[in-house]
């Protein structure tokens, strides 16, 4: 296999949230980045291809984006649409798998519903054991998801349904790749995190033990030693 390719330290980062999720699901994680960091609008439209060609009208000639979950969903999109521009990705809590069209009904009736109370059912599937009753982090996901524009939900949930199965085009894509997951995440459980990173030439895979689907909250320090160790430039051959 070929080495990968270099990582420039002048590519900035394209920061993309998951459902319900806006910047500060990233906040803690990026306390010691010292690249430039965008944020990406992940609302509004309702196809993970409609939002990466937006992202891509408005995004720099080069750049690297960091989606978690969903937003996983769309930087894969982009890593497709744009490879030439895409030219290294994070993928976090990711799912490279299309959802099977007889899920499709009770998730857009899941979507339909207040976005809050979405977050309260998904709270026992969403972090790990140890941060159940944590509720400064259960109340932080739930202002992000009562602060989310009308119609959030149900838009992102059909993002997340009309994606297609991107686990063909996995060996194709060859930028460089951090894949991050959490050991007890039941939405996006560690085998697709490990399945993506099988699937991708120049991948790097970390698990975090104690962490749950929303890693970077539960884990920034492990998110962010793990982002900044993939960003630093490789050592210099004598």
């Amino acid at each position: 296999m070929t080495a990968p390719p270099r990582i420039d330290p002048d590519w900035p980062l394209l920061m993309l949230p998951g459902t319900l999720c806006d910047a500060r699901v990233f906040a803690p994680m990026l306390a010691g980045v010292t690249r430039d960091v965008l944020h990406g609008d992940m609302t509004g439209l309702p196809s993970a291809e409609a939002l990466a060609r937006r992202l891509l009208s408005t995004a720099p000639a080069r750049f690297i984006p960091v989606g978690f979950s969903l937003g996983a969903i769309v930087a894969l999109e982009l890593a497709v649409i744009a490879p030439e521009r895409v030219r290294a990705m994070v993928l976090i809590a990711a799912n490279g798998r299309h959802v099977p069209a007889a899920d499709h009904a009770a998730r857009r009736a899941a979507g339909a519903s207040d976005p809050v109370a979405a977050v309260d059912s998904l709270w026992p599937r969403s972090v790990a054991a140890r941060h159940l009753e944590d509720a400064s982090l259960r109340n932080l996901i739930r202002d992000m998801a009562r602060q989310a524009p009308q119609d959030t939900l149900a838009q992102q949930t059909e993002v997340a349904l009309t994606r297609s199965d991107k686990r063909p085009l996995l060996p194709a894509m060859t930028m460089p790749a951090l894949v991050l997951g959490g050991a007890q995440d039941q939405i996006a459980p560690p085998a697709l995190q490990q399945e993506l990173a099988a699937g991708l030439p120049h991948a790097t895979l970390q698990i975090a033990q104690d962490a749950g689907h929303f890693l970077p909250l539960e884990c920034p320090d492990f998110c962010a030693r793990a982002l900044a160790e993939w960003l630093a430039p490789a050592p210099a051959h004598p």
